[in-house]
Order: C-alpha cells, then sequence, then structure tokens
C-alpha cells in the first residue's frame, strides 16, 4: 500500500524572537554573528524551542492515523507541518493529494467574511471549481446547521459554530487526507458524535484521516494505527491498542510521581500521611497487579500529638467522582488503635480485587475520636495500576476502558 503522507527525518525548531518571516538583511546579519563565534572558537549551538526532532513515520493511503501524547508533544505541529502553515527545520514531508485541515477553532476561515462566502473561498483555495463547491453547498449547510446565520459574518460567530462551519467545509470539498486536532472538542455531544458519523464515512470512502485528540475513546473507534509522542520524538509507533496501552503506562508513571510529590509537601501537618507504598502477597513493594489479586496499602503515618480513638478510611477511585472501594476500620472494630502517637506503619489488606485493567488512585482519610482538631483530609495519596492478567479465567484486558465498568465479576453466558 502507497503512502498519503510521510516523515522522513522531521525536525521543526521554533526560534524565539525572530520574525515570522526572515528578510536577507537578517539572514547576511545571522551569518556574520555565527562566522565570529566560530572564528573565537565557540561554535553556535541549536536555537529556539525544539517542537519535534528526527521524526519518521508513514501514513498509508486511506488509513486512519492517529497522534497522541501530553500537550505539547509536538502533535499540532506535525499536523501544521502537513499543511504547509509551518515548515520543517530540517527533513522532508511527502503529501499525496488535496489536505484538508481542522486544526484549530476558525481554521480555514475568514472571519470578515459571511458563511456562504467561506464555503466559496475556501473550496477554491483547496483546488475545486466553483461547479462543484455549488454542487456540495447544500450538504455542507445542512451538516453544519447554520442556514440562520449563512449571511452574518464568521466573526459575530460562537466558538461552537465557527467549529461547525470549519469541520463541514474541510469534510464535504472532497479531501484526500482529513487532519482533525483537538478542535472538536469544542463542538457540543450531538455535533461531535456527526463528525465522528462523517469521520467514518470518508473513511469507508478510501480518503485517509490523521485525527489528534485526548478523548481516547475516540481515538480507539476511529483509528487503526498511531504513534505516542513525548517531548517532540516517538515513543512508540504500530497498532493503535498498543499505543495506547503505552500511552497509558507513561501516565500511570506520571500520576504516581505527581501524586508522590504532593503527599511530600503536606508531610509537615500536626496529622500526616508521610508515605503510602503498595504491596503483593509476596510483600515485596509492586505498582502493577492483575484483576484477582490481593493489595497491601501501607500508610506510614506521623503524628505530632496523641491522636485517640483514630478513625482510618482509605478509598480507591478510577478517577471519577466517587469512591469504587472504601476499607474503615470501624468496620474491622478488633483492629482500630486506640491511639496514634509519633511514627506509625497502618496496613490495608484488599483481598481478590475485582478491577479490571486501568490505573486507580488511593485515597485515605483519618479523623480523631469524631473531633476536628488532629485529621487527615480525605485527599489521594497513591496510585497503582491493574494490568493484563493471563491465564483461561482471567478476563480480557479492555485497550482502553474510561468508559466502561471498572468492576469485574464473575459471570457465564449461555445462549438458546
Amino acid at each position: 500500500m502507497s503512502y498519503a503522507i510521510r516523515f522522513e527525518g522531521v525536525t521543526k525548531r521554533y526560534i524565539r524572537g525572530a520574525s515570522r518571516y526572515r528578510t536577507i538583511r537578517q539572514d547576511i546579519a545571522e551569518g556574520f554573528r555565527t562566522a565570529g563565534r566560530r572564528v573565537r572558537g565557540h561554535p553556535p549551538g541549536p536555537r529556539g524551542r525544539l517542537a519535534l526532532e528526527d521524526v519518521s513515520f508513514d501514513v498509508p493511503e486511506g488509513d486512519s492515523f492517529a497522534l497522541i501524547g501530553p500537550n505539547g508533544a509536538g502533535k499540532t505541529t506535525a499536523l501544521k507541518l502537513i499543511s504547509k502553515i509551518a515548515y520543517p527545520t530540517a527533513g522532508r514531508i511527502r503529501v499525496r493529494g488535496r489536505i484538508a485541515a481542522l486544526i484549530e477553532v476558525g481554521s480555514g476561515i475568514h472571519m470578515e467574511l459571511t458563511g456562504r462566502e467561506n464555503i466559496m473561498l475556501y473550496g477554491q483555495i483547496l483546488g475545486m471549481t466553483k461547479r462543484e463547491v455549488r454542487d456540495r453547498f447544500e450538504q455542507i449547510v445542512e451538516f453544519a446547521g447554520l442556514r440562520d446565520a449563512l449571511d452574518t459574518q464568521v466573526k459575530m460567530y460562537s466558538s461552537g459554530m465557527q467549529v461547525r462551519l470549519g469541520f463541514s467545509i474541510a469534510a464535504h470539498l472532497d479531501p484526500d487526507s482529513f487532519l482533525v486536532d483537538e478542535a472538536l472538542a469544542v463542538g457540543d455531544a450531538v455535533f461531535q458524535a456527526k463528525c465522528v458519523e462523517h469521520m467514518s464515512k470518508l473513511l469507508a470512502e478510501g480518503r485517509t484521516l490523521m485525527f489528534v485528540s485526548h478523548d481516547l475513546s475516540a481515538v480507539e473507534a476511529l483509528c487503526r494505527r498511531g504513534v505516542f509522542v513525548l517531548d517532540g520524538r516517538i515513543r512508540s509507533e504500530g497498532a493503535i491498542g498498543d499505543v495506547i496501552r503505552d500511552y497509558l503506562r507513561w501516565v500511570d508513571t506520571a500520576q504516581q510521581a505527581r501524586l508522590a510529590g504532593e503527599l511530600r509537601t503536606k508531610a509537615d501537618e500536626p496529622l500526616a500521611v508521610s508515605a503510602a507504598t503498595c504491596h503483593g502477597a509476596d510483600g515485596g513493594e509492586r505498582y502493577a497487579f492483575a484483576t484477582g489479586d490481593d493489595i497491601e496499602v501501607r500508610l506510614r503515618v506521623r503524628a505530632g500529638r496523641d491522636v485517640a480513638r483514630p478513625l482510618i478510611r482509605i478509598g480507591i477511585s478510577d478517577g471519577r467522582p466517587g469512591s469504587l472501594v472504601v476499607c474503615s476500620t470501624a468496620d474491622d472494630g478488633a483492629m482500630t488503635p486506640r491511639r496514634l502517637v509519633g511514627e506509625s506503619i497502618v496496613s490495608c489488606t484488599l483481598q481478590r480485587v475485582p478491577f479490571l485493567p486501568r490505573e486507580y488512585q488511593i485515597w485515605c482519610s483519618i479523623t480523631s475520636d469524631g473531633s476536628q482538631a488532629g485529621r487527615f483530609d480525605w485527599q489521594p495519596v497513591g496510585a497503582f495500576r491493574i494490568a493484563a492478567a493471563s491465564g483461561p479465567q482471567a478476563p480480557s484486558p479492555r485497550r482502553y476502558g474510561s468508559t466502561d465498568g471498572p468492576i469485574y465479576v464473575a459471570h457465564r453466558w449461555t445462549v438458546t
């Protein structure tokens, strides 16, 4: 299969403080400065911020391809290079066919023109004749749902209306490759559903889709392959399920480090949890488990003064509001300590944890004898991950489960 888009060792560096379009005078002056530094034995180093570094990948024709990663990773820069809004500092980008791009709110449209005029203008920019644009005009207007505002200047539109117009124009003007950035997040849920449906239709027609989004459920539903970009470099490339798993593994590690940092900043309180660690059945410290494993949570509690009859609670959350599980010393009176003073280790073992693969947060609170004095408010203290289990009785891991139920219940199906 031939490629629609190809990156060959592409590097993009943004020069801080430089004008967008350099003059001959600036180039000559910079040349003399560089020569002077070399004569003095100080070869010039790289200038500016590196957005992409030595990036290479292929997007096959008719394929659906995703770029995922955190903010600032270089995903939008890659789309701008493809659509020639910007140009690479080094390397080469090959593109076959007509490109339509929706990279940010208002991209591809002129704010001073009306919606009607923008439809005609953008179509001709893409290389279509006026007749071809007129033939698709009603489809564009119907999809955008802006018939009442068609003769109003676009600068009077809301951000959501601008996205609806821009997406509709770009998607209906017969592109060979369609580039979509996070701009769809501005639209409402109904319009987002229409966009996903239309992009699926374009793929069925053999068009190429390059999709950038933080909505991993939409990425998984639309895309077959992708790359995980971090700090301008490709961390992984391949089937979208594998790439999403690599990204979520990186998110897990970053989240655990963040929670540990937050915990250290609160260790000087009168009553504090100075450390929270997870351990397996053998007592070894680890943070990746399988569905059905026992998980021991150990809290290192420091009490600056005597805390009488403490009530200790541990909660497990998957990032959504509310706890999936809450374990309290009030449920096991025999194990409730009479008091906490100085340094103490409090351990709670969660038995046969029935969670499906994803990341989970550990929350904790400690109250003293029902009073407000000397308490550790409900807050996150750590995190662990349920990874893919193995064996015939293990649940099949979901590639991404942000909207799925996190609890696994043993079950059996029959069909009559």
